[in-house]
């Protein structure tokens, strides 16, 4: 069979749409690519909707893949150095939270590469999931699922309006964690269980109405004249301290 060659072949025009966060809003998919991404998403029970490579040995369980020449994957790909593998999957969205163990909150976090590497942080600490509250970026962007280096397959993800989220911390059965500037307690503590850690943007931290609904709140002390860490830096101190 010859390789798939024209941009115009309806799969890859799907492809190529879903670089726009409304594309992947109305279609519900995303993008993945390389070898290892794929690899983990195997490994947690993700399929395929759409599996395409540029060669024809690259058989995932009994999806077989539909070959398109190494230019039509270097126009699909998002990496200066394309991969071989590419697939598209349905995203996944819990409809709410549990209400065991450790889960992390993001308020209104804007940049994808934070975001990547929040989730990839949180499948490394064990997290039972992530609350993305507000107007937070959408984490199955190509920058965010790269970044989070397959760790997006992982991870439970649930999407909550301010108001909705507030309601939720403020009958949280454990600890409820908040971070904020000045906050007299240290992160290094005793956090009881279950356990929500909640974290704000770089550039303004939590809002008013999610600090009012958290339970304890806490700093990182930092060196005077230091304005403050990066967010992905902040909740892996965190949620490591959560952890022990």
């Amino acid at each position: 069979m010859l390789p798939i060659t024209s941009p115009q072949n309806p799969h890859i025009k799907l492809i190529r749409s879903l670089d726009d966060k409304k594309a992947r809003r109305e279609h519900g998919l995303f993008v993945a690519e390389g070898l290892q991404m794929l690899e983990r998403a195997a490994k947690l029970s993700w399929k395929p909707d759409i599996y395409l490579a540029t060669k024809p040995q690259w058989i995932w369980d009994d999806h077989k893949p539909l070959i398109i020449s190494d230019k039509l994957m270097g126009q699909l790909s998002a990496q200066n150095n394309p991969h071989d593998l590419l697939a598209t999957f349905k995203q996944r969205w819990l409809p709410h939270p549990g209400k065991e163990g450790v889960w992390l909150a993001l308020e209104d976090i804007r940049d994808p590469g934070n975001l990547g590497t929040i989730i990839r942080t949180a499948d490394a600490t064990g997290v039972s999931g992530i609350i993305l509250v507000g107007e937070c970026c959408d984490p199955y962007s190509p920058d965010c699922v790269r970044a989070s280096t397959g760790s997006i397959f992982a991870v439970p993800l649930v999407r909550m309006p301010q108001q909705q989220f507030v309601d939720f911390a403020k009958a949280w059965p454990g600890e409820s964690v908040g971070t904020a500037m000045g906050a007299k307690a240290s992160y290094r503590r005793r956090y009881d269980s279950p356990t929500l850690i909640v974290m704000g943007s770089e550039s303004r931290g939590l809002s008013k109405a999610v600090t009012t609904a958290c339970k304890t709140l806490v700093s990182i002390p930092m060196r005077e004249g230091v304005e403050s860490l990066n967010v992905a830096t902040a909740t892996a101190l965190l949620l490591y301290a959560a952890m022990e």
